[in-house]
C-alpha cells in the first residue's frame, strides 16, 4: 500500500523522483559551467588570490655554472566563509488531496497497471522537489554572476524575505572605467586594454555581457561596422536592423585579436516573484577561462544529526532535502552551506560602462 507518508520517505520512490527532476531539465544551474563542488572541513576557510599567469622560461647557463636561485611567486591569500541556505515550503491541502487521490488510485491499480499510476504520481510531486532541489543553486546563480559581472555580490533583505544581510563579497579583480569619449572607439578601446595587459595578466579565453550591453555597446558601435568590412573584404553590415549575432561579433573579435563573445542571457527567479538577471548590464567581464574554481561546501549540523520524525535525502555538495508532518501541516525543507571560490581573481578584467553610459 502505497501511502503519502511512504511517499516521501522510501528512499527508491524520492530517488526516482529526484531522478525525474533531473532528467526533464527544467532548470540550468549556471554556476555549474564555472564552479565544481570541493568540501571544506571547516565554515571558515583560506582561499588563495591568485595563480602564476604562465611556467617561466628556464634559464640558460654556462656548461660548470651555478644554477639560479628561483623563487615560486607568491599568491596573495585571504579567508572565506560559507553562507548558509535554507527554505522551508507548506505544501497546501489542495495538492495533498489530489495526490491522495493518485495514491489510492495507484493501490487500485493492480500489478498491470501500477507502473503508469506510480509514473502519473512522480509526474505530480515532480515540481514540489524541484523547489527544494534547485532553489540553492539558483542562488549561487546569481551570487556568482554578481562576482564575474561585477566583482561583488552581496544579500539584502530586499532581495531575500526574512533572511539576511549575511552575505557580502568583494573580489580583487581588475576593473577598467572607460570615459565618455572613449565611446565612439570602444571596440578599439578594448583592443587596446587587452594588449596593455597580456604581458602581466596573460591571455584571456572569452568576453561575457548581457544581451542588452551587447546591442548598446558594441552592434551599435560604427567602429563594428568599419571592423566588419575589414575582415570580410568590403562586406557592409546593417547594424540598425539588429540582426547581429554573437558568432558574427566573435569573428570580427577574434580577427583583430580579442577573445571570443559569450552573450548570458541567465535568468532566476527572486522569491518576490520578479525575474533578476544573473549578470549585470553595462558590464563587460573578460575572463581567463570557464574554470574560475570550487563551489566550496561545508556539511549543515542537521545532516549529522538528523531531527527525529524527518524523513532525510543527501544530495550532492552536503545538500540534504527533508520531509516531515506536524500539527500545522505537510512540510519540504532543505539545508545546504555554500560560497563560491574564485581560484584567480586578479586575472579577471571587469569593464565598467556606468561612466561611459550615464
Amino acid at each position: 500500500m502505497l501511502t503519502i507518508e511512504k511517499l516521501f520517505s522510501d528512499v527508491n520512490i524520492v530517488k526516482a523522483i529526484i531522478d525525474r527532476v533531473q532528467a526533464l531539465k527544467l532548470d540550468v544551474i549556471f554556476w555549474q559551467r564555472y564552479l565544481t563542488f570541493e568540501e571544506t572541513r571547516s565554515r571558515v576557510f583560506k582561499n588563495y588570490l591568485g595563480t602564476v599567469t604562465g611556467v617561466t622560461a628556464g634559464s640558460v647557463i654556462g656548461k660548470n655554472a651555478n644554477k639560479p636561485l628561483r623563487e615560486r611567486k607568491s599568491l596573495g591569500s585571504g579567508y572565506g566563509e560559507v553562507a548558509f541556505l535554507g527554505d522551508r515550503y507548506q505544501m497546501d491541502n489542495d495538492r495533498l488531496d489530489t495526490l491522495k487521490a493518485l495514491t489510492d488510485k495507484y493501490n487500485t491499480a493492480g500489478t498491470a497497471g501500477q507502473q503508469a499510476a506510480m509514473t502519473a504520481v512522480i509526474d505530480y510531486i515532480v515540481d514540489d522537489y524541484r523547489q527544494v532541489l534547485l532553489a540553492p543553486h539558483k542562488r549561487m546563480d546569481i551570487v556568482l554572476g554578481d562576482l564575474r559581472s561585477d566583482g561583488k555580490a552581496s544579500v539584502k533583505n530586499a532581495d531575500n524575505p526574512n533572511g539576511v544581510e549575511l552575505l557580502d563579497i568583494e573580489l580583487p579583480v581588475k576593473r577598467l572605467t572607460p570615459a565618455v569619449s572613449d565611446k565612439p572607439k570602444f571596440i578599439s578601446y578594448l583592443k587596446e586594454q587587452v594588449e596593455s595587459l597580456k604581458t602581466t595578466l596573460g591571455l584571456f579565453s572569452v568576453v561575457e555581457m548581457s544581451r542588452k550591453t551587447f546591442n548598446q555597446c558594441i552592434v551599435a558601435s560604427q567602429e563594428f561596422g568599419d571592423f566588419y568590412k575589414m575582415i570580410f573584404t568590403g562586406r557592409e553590415v546593417n547594424v540598425s536592423t539588429g540582426l547581429i549575432t554573437s558568432e558574427m561579433a566573435t569573428q570580427v573579435f577574434t580577427g583583430i585579436g580579442l577573445p571570443p563573445i559569450r552573450i548570458i542571457e541567465d535568468y532566476v527567479a527572486k522569491p518576490d516573484g520578479t525575474i533578476a538577471q544573473a549578470f549585470k548590464d553595462n558590464r563587460v567581464a573578460f575572463l581567463p577561462g570557464d574554470n574560475l574554481g570550487r563551489m566550496m561546501w561545508h556539511q549543515p549540523y542537521e545532516a549529522s544529526d538528523p531531527i527525529p520524525g524527518k524523513s532525510y535525502t543527501n544530495l550532492a555538495g552536503g545538500q540534504w532535502i527533508s520531509n516531515v508532518r506536524t500539527e500545522e501541516g505537510r512540510f519540504m525543507e532543505y539545508g545546504a552551506e555554500w560560497i563560491p571560490n574564485i581560484t584567480a581573481p586578479n586575472k579577471i578584467v571587469i569593464v565598467d560602462l556606468d561612466t561611459m553610459n550615464p
